[in-house]
């Protein structure tokens, strides 16, 4: 993944990765990369992706913008190349190791259908879709209620099984695999967060997210203990270790969900309309959260929503009507 650094007194001060295909730069609140100095003009510059090429543009800014000291209008920017836009120093850099690992296909859905009966009469819930997912993509599987997008990420999760057609979790048919194996699967390589949290009520926050832990044998005590410690941190919930649901409010609830799914260590999460029953606020600060545990850990995040807010952060937006996908 391609990134732009801010450099300050000779320091990294800020990365930021350019996971959107339009980020814009200036002093204005609604700028992805804000820089806040009089002389940046309020929308000063925007970088693009255009078949995996970045471009830097001036926006007809004040000040100007300049590549390796050169003033640009519009120009492609190549690794390590340096930005100014006066007075700040910033930088393009292409993270080698992110673009490998984006290039492994983590899932493969192909021409995927799913049938319903219902009395009499068969519902077609999906229709020959087929899609693949790359390690370390932020995925979000759009469409309005009854398209087919929660079917599809519970095919993905190995919850229900096609009609016809396949899907290959980390290369291997899922089809093929006994129950013994899909739930060793589910153990072990997905991880589940749903927008009723499915938080276990009787349990602390500590045991909900150590309850899956409990099942993977090859995890001692101890280990458990430092995942779970781990997970809890990463969500900003280690002072609430001790807390049972209905002591939680819904976002500290939706933490808990998220941390359960990380602490298996899974190589991709599966969230369904994770931000659905949290307030404008809250949702968004989920939303921020799993980006940063997507961007820090690389972990692969596939959403099923029909959130603006899920799909303008996403790397991709796979669109789905009536049980297929848009072109």
């Amino acid at each position: 993944m391609a990134r732009i650094l801010i450099w300050q007194d000779q320091q990294v001060v800020r990365s930021i990765p350019l996971y959107k295909p339009t980020l814009l730069i200036g002093r204005s609140h609604e700028c992805d990369i804000q820089l806040t100095d009089i002389g940046v003009s309020r929308r000063h510059a925007k970088v693009s992706c255009h078949d995996s090429l970045y471009f830097l543009e001036d926006l007809e800014s004040r000040s100007g913008v300049y590549i390796n000291r050169e003033k640009v209008q519009r120009e492609q920017l190549r690794d390590g190349d340096h930005i100014l836009i006066p007075p700040f120093h910033l930088q393009f850099m292409i993270d080698v190791e992110a673009e490998a690992r984006s290039a492994e296909r983590v899932v493969e859905v192909r021409e995927l259908s799913r049938e319903y009966a219902l009395g009499k009469q068969t519902v077609t819930a999906l229709r020959d879709v087929s899609l693949t997912v790359f390690q370390g993509e932020f995925l979000a599987l759009a469409g309005p209620s009854g398209s087919g997008k929660s079917t599809l990420l519970n095919m993905i999760g190995c919850i229900d099984s096609p009609s016809s057609g396949n899907i290959r979790i980390q290369g291997q048919d899922v089809s093929s695999r006994t129950a013994d194996e899909l739930a060793d699967l589910r153990l072990n390589t997905l991880g589940f967060v749903f927008q009723t949290f499915n938080l276990l009520p009787v349990l602390s926050a500590w045991e909900n997210v150590e309850y899956p832990l409990l099942q993977q044998k090859n995890v001692n005590k101890g280990q458990r203990r430092e995942r779970v410690e781990h997970a809890l941190k990463a969500v900003g919930l280690e002072r609430f270790a001790g807390h049972r649901p209905n002591e939680l409010s819904g976002g500290q609830r939706q933490r808990v969900a998220i941390a359960r799914a990380l602490a298996t260590r899974p190589r991709i999460i599966l969230a369904d309309e994770p931000t659905a029953n949290l307030d404008r606020k809250t949702g968004e600060d989920i939303l921020k959260l799993m980006r940063e545990l997507n961007q820090r850990d690389g972990t692969t995040f596939i959403f099923s929503t029909h959130d603006p807010r899920v799909m303008e952060m996403a790397d991709r937006v796979i669109e789905l009507t009536d049980g297929q996908i848009v072109e």
